[in-house]
């Protein structure tokens, strides 16, 4: 009897044993997607952020290519606006818009794609949580 004492203490040790190193496990693997979790948020209000100021960049842009009316032109003294000048800044105006439009549909691109990168860390942290 006393060698099913010491054999059922063991036994219950063992188990007291792997019980709190699935608690440390556990709690290691929580901190470690906090922290991946963490960094993605980080990432993302970055992306966020940037994407705030393209688009006012752009805002910003577009208010200057409303057409202003011309200047009066008086026949002696007065400058006439170079066509091809004109054309050429529309053009540029035209060109930054793009490239302001393609920065902002890669910034939101890149928020969703960090997004779903959350998805399953925050699953995997709610598994790990109601296993307590």
């Amino acid at each position: 009897m006393p060698q099913f004492r010491t054999l059922l203490t063991c036994i219950l040790l063992l188990y007291a044993a792997v019980a709190a190193a699935s608690d440390a496990d556990r709690d290691d693997q929580l901190r470690r997607l906090e922290g991946a979790i963490s960094r993605l948020q980080q990432e993302q209000q970055s992306a966020y952020q940037q994407f705030g100021m393209v688009q006012e960049l752009r805002r910003s842009l577009i208010q200057q290519t409303t057409p202003l009316p011309l200047p009066a032109v008086s026949g002696i003294d007065g400058d006439v606006p170079d066509y091809d000048e004109q054309v050429r800044q529309r053009k540029q105006l035209e060109e930054q818009l793009r490239r302001y439009s393609v920065e902002l549909d890669r910034l939101y691109a890149r928020y969703r794609e960090l997004e779903e990168q959350k998805r399953p860390l925050l699953d995997r942290i709610s598994e790990l949580s109601q296993s307590r």
